[in-house]
């Protein structure tokens, strides 16, 4: 994620909810990144 003045407001692994204030310019993730990594990672858990 890239962009200005990026804030968490909140973060959830068990419900899998991220919220984020801020101007975003870019937002990617990739599927092959969630397999290396395993469903356990953070992106795992959130992009089911």
């Amino acid at each position: 994620m890239k962009g200005e003045n990026l804030r968490i407001n909140k973060l959830s692994l068990d419900s899998e909810e991220v919220i984020v204030e801020g101007e975003i310019s870019n937002l990617s993730y990739s599927e092959k990144d969630i397999e290396r990594k395993g469903s356990n990672s953070f992106l795992g858990k959130i992009f089911k």
